[in-house]
């Protein structure tokens, strides 16, 4: 083995010259005087180069072979350290609790993990609850396969061309795990027979392509019978020419269909026993008054999401009319993509509902500059006063709601746990209420604005937002949130009426454009960093980002 060399950072050469001191000491004869430079050496000195060479190469050799010797022996290393690591996991892995998990406790956990709410059409089968517990090892595997229950929610995804040979196969296993029946035909159309019950099935989404034509697959869907169903979706292309029949799916509670103009088929859905009921865009436009008479026979929901955007309104609520009472109604969300004021004010004005504690206006987001969506402020306070609701939860995307109309919501709803405000001017419409928000008075009787708040959800598009001066003494936008967030944490006293504020989230709004290249996120990682920055040792503060265009929806 050679001997070490020790790496100095300068050329080899430099401690030949140590041993003459100044370069003017080195003899004008030697070799030493032409290293580093172009000079080459004359004739009767060549040899002498050859001389000095020898040992630095046999020296170079050596250290090669080391580096080769010492490289094999740290593949070795790093391969017994893969074996060690391997079958220390492997050790451990017995030791893990959840191998000597009960069978039933386990049974239990999947039931847990069923995933009747997690659909769609592009919600593909592999990552489908089952699948996924049933591909970690084998005995989980063979568990899900005696659990019929984690296998009675159906999704069916038909192409548009060609054969159902792969959704047969799929519909095969599935329904055979779920053993609704001794033994079922596995195509679709075969569902026409009135042999077969599929009394097991919980829930069904159907995405089924206009373009295939073939109604007589949906037809007979129709036609089973399915006493356990609770959840429905159907997807906009779907228009069936037989009608439901209700006494087919006497459990049904949620319900998801397109919105817009109703096709004759629909309208013997068992509206009565609904809980949940999602209207989503897909069929023409029609008057508001359809969507208002599928309300009056549905007195039981206590979930209704509307895309008002198909529907449209000419006249003004007739205030003699007898208003639709919702009772259990405990969640309002309206979808529109322009500006409906008067189909939004019409619905409001048409209802009743003294159980409402979640009301969300959103708005799908090409430009925020030019497509938002008039608040409508005078129904909605209409709507609380008559209904005489508390509400907890308040979300508005892109809606263009003005400081003192935000001031008089919170004035009369004291009982907001959530606020969530989406848009380009939020920081501003915020700003001159912060003050109004500070936990800072000595009365105990009299509360700030929203003094139950917990949790605050608001957008920002740059650090303008955060600078923005919101009074003459020079106090800026994040200055003030600052003071509002250590008000409800840190200064806030034990025996307060006003809860603590506990749960902050941001989300960057960036104008992005088709014709640039496309981006992994948002252009402000320095917005990003002070927004996580900002009141993070007082709650938990998230940061996330949507961009907007006339060509992009809210991502």
């Amino acid at each position: 083995m050679s001997q070490a060399v020790r790496e100095t950072g300068v050329p080899l050469y430099a401690a030949r010259l140590e041993q003459y001191g100044e370069v003017k000491d080195i003899p004008p004869s030697s070799i030493i005087r032409l290293l580093g430079t172009n000079s080459a050496p004359p004739d009767d000195q060549r040899e002498e180069v050859r001389t000095l060479l020898a040992e630095p190469k046999a020296e170079l050799d050596a250290v090669e072979e080391d580096i080769t010797r010492l490289q094999a022996r740290l593949a070795d290393v790093q391969r017994r350290k893969r074996e060690l690591t391997s079958y220390v996991e492997d050790l451990g892995a017995l030791l893990s609790p959840i191998k000597r998990m009960p069978p039933e406790i386990m049974a239990r956990v999947f039931d847990f993990c069923g995933d009747v709410h997690v659909h769609g059409p592009h919600c593909e089968p592999s990552r489908r609850a089952p699948l996924l517990l049933g591909s970690v090892c084998h005995s989980w595997r063979a568990l899900s396969f005696t659990m019929p229950r984690l296998w009675t929610a159906l999704y069916l995804d038909l192409p548009t061309s060609g054969t159902f040979d792969k959704q047969e196969e799929i519909l095969h296993a599935w329904i055979q795990r779920s053993r609704p029946i001794p033994r079922l035909a596995m195509a679709v159309e075969r569902l026409s027979d009135g042999r077969h019950s599929a009394d097991r099935w919980r829930a069904v989404f159907i995405h089924f392509p206009a373009a295939t034509r073939d109604w007589d697959c949906f037809n007979a869907l129709v036609r089973c019978q399915m006493p356990a169903l609770e959840e429905l979706e159907i997807s906009p292309q779907c228009t069936p020419w037989a009608p439901f029949r209700p006494e087919f799916m006497p459990r049904l509670k949620e319900l998801q269909i397109p919105a817009g103009a109703m096709p004759d088929s629909h309208r013997t859905l068992p509206w009565t026993q609904l809980t949940q009921l999602t209207l989503r865009g897909g069929y023409r436009p029609t008057d508001i008054e359809e969507l208002l008479g599928i309300l009056t026979c549905a007195p039981l929901l206590t979930h209704l999401h509307v895309e008002i955007t198909q529907y449209k309104c000419e006249t003004k609520w007739d205030g003699t009319r007898e208003r639709i009472s919702m009772p259990c109604l405990a969640t309002l969300v309206l979808v529109t993509i322009s500006d409906h004021e008067e189909c939004i004010s019409h619905f409001m004005d048409a209802l009743t509902t003294p159980s409402l504690r979640d009301f969300q206006l959103l708005t799908r987001v090409w430009d925020t500059s030019n497509m938002t969506t008039s608040w409508c402020h005078e129904s909605f306070l209409a709507l609380l006063a008559r209904s005489k609701c508390s509400l907890n939860h308040f979300t508005l995307t892109a809606v263009d709601i003005r400081s003192a109309e935000l001031r008089e919501v919170m004035e009369r709803c004291p009982s907001l746990v959530l606020l969530k405000l989406n848009g380009a001017d939020v920081p501003f419409v915020m700003a001159p209420l912060l003050k109004e928000m500070l936990n800072v008075s000595d009365d105990e009787q009299k509360l700030p604005l929203a003094p139950w708040l917990k949790a605050i959800s608001l957008s920002c598009e740059s650090m303008d937002a955060l600078d923005h001066r919101i009074d003459d003494t020079g106090l800026t936008f994040e200055q003030a949130f600052e003071r509002l967030v250590t008000s409800r944490t840190t200064k806030r006293e034990p025996s307060s009426r006003v809860l603590k504020l506990k749960w902050i989230h941001w989300t960057i709004w960036w104008d992005w454009c088709r014709y640039q290249p496309p981006v992994q996120a948002h252009p402000h990682p320095e917005l990003e960093e002070r927004l996580l920055r900002l009141c993070a040792e007082e709650v938990d503060v998230g940061v996330s980002s949507a961009a907007y265009n006339k060509y992009k929806r809210v991502s």
